[in-house]
């Protein structure tokens, strides 16, 4: 598998788990349980933390990584 195509599928990966959180939470929540918020709070970070790697992070390091090995031609 292309190193690029790991790298975006792994940095993907984890908003799956941050859906389950938050269907963990809402469901904490409707159980009157007021630590849903916490399950969702934390779920929140989480996703806000994989959209910087994803969009921030990810770019600049396949761009070095175009820079360092460059495609052949043929």
């Amino acid at each position: 598998m292309d190193p690029t195509k790991r790298l975006l599928f792994w940095l993907r990966v984890p908003y799956a788990a941050d859906v389950v959180l938050v269907v963990f939470g809402v469901g904490l929540l409707l159980s009157g349980m007021p630590v849903g918020w916490w399950v969702l709070v934390f779920a929140v970070v989480r996703a806000a933390i994989g959209t910087f790697a994803l969009f921030w992070i990810a770019p600049r390091v396949i761009a070095r990584r175009q820079v360092q090995k460059p495609h052949s031609r043929g």
